[in-house]
């Protein structure tokens, strides 16, 4: 690393096996995953559902590292809280191609799949990984700082406040936190449609789970953890009023809390009309990764609708149709380490 010890590859993260997914792993980044040290048997879809979303809905990727280079022009050291499949990790190291990437998740098995795109990609120079439980703080050793990103896996860690003290205090001063969250799940049909109708009753039930930390912080079914995550049980610290029901976790409090000045708050639409050839498989592993969430909340007649969308021989299914769409909405935070702390 350019500021401090640079980490070694884990040896660990190249184990061979079925990838453990981000946050996020504590990627859930999908998106972490606070299994600690189990795997979650979705491992494999959720980290499908993590790679093609950074090719379909992925304006965030070019948008928030555009923002941080606003404030940090060149950076030295970057690290991804819960890194996942590396999306993030790798579109940062090359937006910044001075800069070294530490790459942190608990899940070795996902940290040996950022290692080998990182090779493939030629960034195994500058993408280095580091195993991590990063509940309430970073490891001692990372100091000297200049952007923390954490994509879709704030919400899972357990004390995100204390681990945002930890991340200020490992950042320099003027350095830059990015945190982005999904604000709303991703649907891919026309909504004026009768498919549609249905889709949208599947997010919002998603929505009522509290999928990803939002809806009132509740969590209330593990498997319905947000797609892009596979984190078992674990409650948002933020509790919202049981009045509200927002997809969103707010986390300007949090992050002012922990001693961060917030400079921008930006709003990231995805709205897709014709989408890349990607979008039915990005729909399949969503929708097949929901299904196993909400399928005990849903009418017989509204079940059936999601199996039909699945079923690759029906000629209606998602695979087979022409008029596929991506709708979705991220919030990303940026804030600041002041100067003078």
């Amino acid at each position: 690393m350019a500021h401090s010890p640079r980490p070694q590859h884990d040896h660990g993260a190249h184990s061979h096996g079925a990838h453990s997914h981000s946050a996020h792993s504590h990627s859930a980044h999908a998106h972490g995953a606070h299994a600690h040290g189990a795997e979650h048997p979705d491992a494999d879809t959720m980290a499908t559902v993590l790679d093609l979303d950074a090719v379909v809905a992925a304006e965030y990727l070019t948008e928030v590292p555009d923002r941080i280079a606003a404030f940090v022009a060149e950076p030295g050291t970057i690290i991804d809280l819960g890194s996942g499949t590396g999306t993030g990790t790798l579109t940062l190291a090359r937006r910044f191609p001075a800069a070294d990437v530490v790459a942190l998740d608990n899940s070795p098995k996902m940290l040996a799949r950022v290692a080998d795109a990182a090779a493939t990609a030629g960034l195994a120079d500058r993408v280095h990984t580091m195993t991590a439980e990063l509940d309430t703080a970073l490891p001692d050793q990372l100091t000297g700082v200049d952007v923390a990103w954490a994509s879709s896996t704030l919400h899972h860690f357990a004390d995100a406040e204390a681990l945002l003290r930890s991340t200020l205090r490992a950042l320099r001063p003027g350095g830059i936190l990015a945190v982005v969250e999904i604000a709303e799940p991703p649907t891919f049909l026309p909504a004026d449609s009768a498919d549609g109708a249905v889709e949208l009753r599947l997010r919002e039930a998603i929505i009522g789970h509290g999928w990803n930390g939002g809806s009132n912080g509740q969590d209330h079914s593990p498997s319905l953890r947000s797609p892009l995550h596979h984190s078992p049980s674990l409650r948002s610290p933020l509790h919202h009023s049981p009045s509200l029901r927002s997809p969103l976790p707010e986390w300007a409090p949090v992050i002012t809390a922990a001693g961060f000045e917030i400079v921008e708050t930006r709003d990231i639409v995805t709205a897709l009309d014709d989408p890349p050839a990607e979008a039915a498989e990005y729909a399949v592993a969503w929708l097949s990764r929901v299904r196993v969430g909400i399928a005990d909340d849903l009418s017989p007649a509204d079940l059936a609708v999601l199996d039909r969308l699945l079923l690759d021989g029906d000629p209606t299914s998602l695979r087979r149709r022409d008029d596929l769409t991506v709708r979705s909405r991220r919030v990303a935070w940026i804030a600041r380490r002041p100067h003078d702390s």
